[in-house]
């Protein structure tokens, strides 16, 4: 018989396919065993057909088992075999790769750290602390500030600690979002005063165009504010002056004026500052000014030293005595034209041709001139803004020759007459020293 290895049926000994589901029958027919011959699947009992289809129905479940065990079972790789096919890592490949490692790490903090350091935040943080901790040289060092003689660190610490800053308890820093262009950042500063309460202050920084460690972005405070540009500061001519112990220099001229001043222009910071001032035959000045109170300084009000007034009583002597003398000697006006200022010379030359007339021709031929001596020279000075202002008052006399013709005869008579004359002048300092600004020039009658 032929039983089915689909469907279990037994066939006949000579069929090929199945009568049940129509399989293709394969292998030998079924033989039944005998006593004597030991069953696969169990001993042979009566040979019966239940017999046969009981032994069939275990043949098919085995090979179901079979086929199924064959499907799950997985080959387990050979672990000796597979370790044994890694290679090691000797000793300087491991160190190398721990080096990268750290190296890896140390860059990646480098960025973080240098990030944190120089971002416009981190500054605004740090310009703060150290204002409120009145550490001026960070403060300095923090500021954008232009180039300039009177924008060094020890003025701007001098400054400073005339300026009466708040007792700052705590603060707060803030970006102000929006207001950022990739040039500028703006900062809100909240704070708290000492007995005062809160108050706030605007920060602006500015991105510099170097860069920190050649990879960050570096940012500086704008000093806004904080200078003042060319202030205004008038001094007498002839002046050698100093702000902050920084001596102005030809370069800060800006304007030689006509009142016997001179005006420097500088940029410096914005508060209060020291100023000297040496004018020629006067004492040394010194004082301070505030930019923010004021617009501009001018040195005034100086004190003549007791050299000094002598110097000018032989200007005003030496102004009046060249004026009469010239005059008595009809000379031109270039005689004593070098008496008078620049911008002053002028406006006297017809006021000297009068005193010449006057002196040179008497009344009508009776009378001739002879020496006019002055003498009791009584001065008082004081000093303004760019000139220095004297009075002086003396004594003068008269020599002359009365001449008397008639009846055939002539005589001759030496006079002399008595006065007193009063000069007021004005003087400025041009080129290396004190000429005539203003002079009244006395009427002297000697007939």
């Amino acid at each position: 018989m032929r039983i089915c290895s689909n469907c279990g049926t037994i066939n006949a000994d000579d069929a090929r396919f199945c009568e049940n589901c129509g399989t293709k029958l394969e292998g030998e027919p079924i033989t039944t065993p005998s006593a004597e011959e030991p069953a696969e699947y169990g001993p042979a009992e009566d040979g019966s057909e239940e017999q046969v289809v009981r032994l069939s129905q275990r043949r098919r479940q085995q090979q179901q088992q079979d086929s199924t065990q064959k499907q799950i079972t997985i080959k387990k790789p050979d672990i000796g075999k597979v370790k044994s096919g890694i290679r090691k890592l000797t000793k300087i490949q491991k160190i190398v790769i721990a080096e990268v490692i750290c190296l890896a790490v140390v860059i990646a903090a480098f960025f973080v750290i240098g990030d944190r350091k120089y971002s416009a935040q981190s500054v605004a943080e740090r310009y703060f602390d150290a204002y409120a901790a009145r550490d001026w040289k960070t403060v300095y060092g923090l500021l954008e500030l232009p180039q300039g003689s009177f924008m060094q660190e020890s003025q701007f610490e001098e400054m400073m600690e005339k300026i009466q800053t708040p007792d700052i308890t705590n603060y707060t820093v803030r970006q102000q979002m929006g207001a950022e262009d990739g040039i500028v950042q703006n900062f809100n500063v909240e704070y708290s005063v000492s007995g005062q309460g809160p108050s706030s202050l605007q920060l602006s920084l500015v991105r510099q165009s170097d860069k920190a460690m050649f990879l960050f972005d570096t940012w500086k405070v704008s000093a806004a504010g904080m200078l003042v540009e060319n202030y205004p500061v008038t001094v007498p001519g002839g002046a050698r002056v100093a702000v902050d112990g920084v001596e102005l220099t030809e370069e800060y001229v800006v304007s030689n004026n006509a009142d016997g001043t001179d005006t420097y222009q500088i940029s410096l910071f914005n508060g209060m500052h020291t100023i000297t001032a040496a004018v020629p035959w006067c004492e040394v000045y010194e004082g301070e000014f505030d930019t923010s109170a004021d617009g501009s300084i001018m040195v005034e009000n100086l004190t003549l030293t007791d050299t000094g007034k002598t110097a000018l009583q032989a200007k005003m002597q030496e102004a009046l005595e060249s004026l009469y003398t010239s005059a008595m000697a009809d000379d031109d006006f270039s005689a004593v034209s070098d008496l008078f200022a620049e911008n002053a010379a002028a406006e006297y030359e017809d006021t000297y041709n009068d005193l010449r007339d006057r002196l040179t021709d008497g009344p009508d031929d009776h009378y001739t001139l002879n020496q006019i001596a002055f003498d009791d020279f009584r001065c008082s000075f004081y000093a303004e803004s760019g000139t220095i202002s004297g009075e002086m008052d003396c004594d003068y006399t008269v020599d002359y020759t009365y001449t008397y013709s008639g009846f055939g005869s002539s005589r001759t008579e030496n006079e002399t007459n008595d006065g007193s004359a009063y000069v007021g002048a004005t003087f400025v300092y041009e080129g290396d020293t004190y000429k005539l600004q203003y002079v009244n020039i006395p009427n002297v009658w000697w007939y």
